[in-house]
């Protein structure tokens, strides 16, 4: 097919096509005749999933072209799918890699962990993200803050429950590049959904909590008239 159609068939536009290509997220479609490239339905394939990738699992271009990157050389591990979606999603924000830990911080983030007896590399992006989060929860307290890491225990409880439905609906393996990356889209897509939930569970359990304390949500309804008296 002609770029038109990868167009039109992908969702695409013709720019942002140029773009993928550019930026080394696709490969190029074939040369026929030296004249115009060809594409086919791996191409289709391959936009939808930097599509899921960069837009609803928000990755920046360099996230999405490493965890691409990785699926094509490494593809077919699914462990190795489950660290491609990790490092990709949740890897280090720009600008906290020389950002300072606080004392003794990482010392319990790594003995709550052990605690846990989870499995995690030592240098796990999300190992580092706690301890950063929890030096700047110390910050914001001030000098002598000392921010509780065990408090973290019932979450580490549900988030444990909820990996391991995650495990049982992932393949057991894949057999080609093309169905991994269908196995890390849905794994983000996954993500996502578990997130809006979240966020829909906390709305709704403060709503009730606000109900139980008698105070009712202003809806735009609500807003009082204003009669102009001439």
């Amino acid at each position: 097919m002609r770029i038109s159609e990868l167009s039109g068939r992908s969702g695409a536009s013709i720019p942002t096509i140029k773009f993928y290509v550019r930026e080394g997220l696709m490969a190029p479609g074939r040369v026929m005749n030296g004249r115009h490239a060809e594409y086919d339905d791996d191409h289709v394939a391959r936009i939808h999933l930097i599509k899921t990738l960069t837009v609803m699992g928000r990755m920046t271009i360099s996230a999405a072209r490493d965890a691409l990157r990785a699926i094509d050389e490494r593809g077919i591990e699914v462990r190795g799918l489950c660290s491609v979606v990790n490092d990709a999603l949740f890897g280090e924000p720009a600008g906290t890699a020389d950002l300072p830990l606080r004392g003794g911080v990482r010392q319990r983030i790594d003995a709550f962990i052990a605690q846990l007896g989870w499995q995690v590399d030592d240098d796990s992006p999300s190992r580092v993200t706690l301890s950063q989060v929890f030096t700047a929860l110390e910050r914001l307290g001030g000098d002598g803050a000392h921010a509780d890491v065990e408090a973290l225990a019932p979450y580490a409880l549900a988030a444990a429950r909820l990996a391991d439905l995650e495990k049982r609906a992932l393949p057991r393996s894949v057999d080609s590049t093309q169905e991994a990356g269908r196995a890390v889209a849905r794994a983000v897509l996954h993500e996502v959904a578990l997130s809006s939930l979240r966020r829909m569970a906390r709305e709704h359990l403060i709503a009730s909590w606000d109900e139980e304390q008698g105070v009712r949500p202003v809806r735009p309804d609500d807003a009082p008239t204003i009669r102009t008296v001439i």
